[in-house]
């Protein structure tokens, strides 16, 4: 039994949340600016080791993490997150400029959902959003 369009648009009308920790504010800036426009609530994290605790407390439906960072690199705390039952099934995306092999296995074995390379565009970042949150 399918609910009525008008259901169906509330349902979609559901607020998102979306953490995002990199160590550049103008990166948390953008995708507060993108992801809010689009009706996601974000919050951006500029500090890593803040991060692990913030993210404890407002449970995102989805992370964004920077992979190098100074005290905590995306690794690290991707690694962390995956060890709490709390964040296994959430997805974790790996930013980064490098767009090495090797760096991608390394955020795959860690645990990191997906990967999206600096500098991205809007389209790009709220295609991996529409991917991994509304698929959950």
């Amino acid at each position: 039994d399918t609910p009525a369009i008008e259901e169906q648009w509330e349902l979609k009308k559901v607020t998102r949340s979306v953490v995002c920790v990199d160590d550049d504010l103008a990166v948390g800036k953008a995708v507060e600016y993108t992801l809010e426009a689009k009706g996601y609530k974000v919050t951006a994290i500029q500090k890593p080791l803040k991060a692990l605790s913030q993210v404890f407390q407002l449970q995102p439906d989805l992370i964004l993490c920077d992979l190098v960072m100074p005290d905590l690199d995306g690794y690290e705390l991707c690694g962390m997150l995956r060890q709490s039952r709390a964040f296994r099934q959430t997805p974790i995306i790996m930013l980064t400029g490098k767009d090495g092999f090797i760096d991608r296995v390394r955020a795959r074995m860690v645990g990191a959902t997906d990967y999206l390379t600096k500098p991205f565009g809007d389209h790009e970042l709220l295609m991996l959003l529409e991917k991994y949150i509304w698929s959950r």
